[in-house]
């Protein structure tokens, strides 16, 4: 596996359904989370690019949006390759926004290497967390019919809105073995699952395009059958129709629940460190975040003057119950001076 066949899928066709009117009423626009600014003055989905191309050129990173969603897309990504901006008529979950770009990759590189990333998760630590990506991918050289993971190591304790991961053996710095998934487990199965090794899980993954192909083909086998047609249809006037027409005809299937978990066998999961790494699904984890960084008491101000509701923050701030100013660690400096600016007055 050569370096120059890696390429990325950028998930940012979501709704942001449980943070939506919070974020509408902070920064403005349609609310979606991957085309908000919440901190500094790019938006999750502009981080998630400028993060990726740590290791992947702009020109085989691929962003699949909700045709609905064109015009911000558009405005925010006026810079990116036009050919790489992927617009799905429908949204019918995960699985086919993953398949629509993968069927546009493979038709330009049938032997490529794929990163699958969502675009409006949160990390801290972009660094460390690239330098993760670039260990799975090195394990994929080793397992190339196997899919790599991005698991991450819960060191703040239970949490209830995410996914795990279970491991079949004791968890090392390496790439595990997969026993299984559980999604959104209640408390004490959470704590149970954490004592047992399970990690959290980041949707990011490294996986080479013959084996997703062969992942979907085992599972759903019908929608193998539909994006291998969209695929052959790629080069036609038609296409456009063609896409719209194999929409209208596909249920919603969910990547993780229908095509991974029926093939926990073949995926193994790479522990990350805690690189401050939240997918940010809810006020509460977006507030928890700025308070790791040091910019709670900045944001919350800017709560005020957006004149958002307190009845989207005050049960979050009641959770959280910050206690004094916390120090930015030096590791966050240019986050934090981009933020500071952005939350600045002036």
């Amino acid at each position: 596996m050569s370096r120059s066949n890696v390429w990325s899928i950028v998930l940012a066709g979501g709704e942001s359904t449980r943070v939506r009117g919070f974020l509408k009423q902070l920064c403005g626009g349609n609310g979606l989370k991957q085309f908000s600014p919440i901190i500094g003055r790019r938006s999750m989905v502009q981080h998630t690019l400028d993060r990726l191309q740590q290791l992947i050129p702009a020109e085989r990173i691929l962003v699949v949006v909700a045709a609905h969603h064109r015009d911000e897309a558009s405005r925010q990504l006026a810079h990116w390759p036009q050919q790489n901006i992927i617009y799905q008529p429908a949204n019918r979950d995960t699985a086919p926004g993953i398949l629509l770009p993968l069927a546009h990759i493979t038709y330009r590189d049938p032997s490529a290497t794929l990163v699958v990333s969502p675009s409006d998760h949160f990390v801290r630590d972009e660094t460390s967390f690239m330098e993760s990506v670039n260990t799975a991918l090195r394990d994929l050289k080793q397992h190339p019919n196997e899919m790599v993971l991005l698991g991450m190591t819960p060191e703040q304790g239970p949490e209830t809105e995410y996914g795990y991961i279970e491991v079949k053996k004791q968890r090392t710095a390496r790439a595990v073995p997969v026993a299984g998934f559980v999604e959104k487990p209640p408390l004490q199965l959470a704590r149970r699952l954490i004592q047992q090794g399970a990690l959290w899980n980041t949707m990011v993954f490294a996986v080479t395009s013959a084996a997703l192909w062969q992942m979907v083909r085992d599972t759903v086998p019908a929608l193998y059958n539909a994006f291998g047609l969209i695929q052959a249809m790629l080069n036609s006037v038609h296409a456009p129709r063609f896409i719209e027409h194999i929409y209208e005809t596909l249920p919603n299937i969910n990547f993780s629940s229908d095509i991974c978990a029926p093939m926990a066998g073949k995926l193994r999961v790479l522990p990350v460190p805690n690189v401050g790494w939240s997918d940010w699904g809810t006020v509460a984890s977006i507030l928890r975040s700025l308070q790791e960084i040091g910019k709670f008491d900045a944001f919350r101000l800017r709560l005020e003057e957006c004149q958002v509701h307190p009845s989207w923050y005050a049960a979050p701030l009641a959770e959280i119950h910050p206690q004094g100013q916390v120090t930015p660690d030096p590791l966050f400096a240019s986050l934090n001076n981009e933020s500071e600016a952005y939350l600045s007055p002036d």
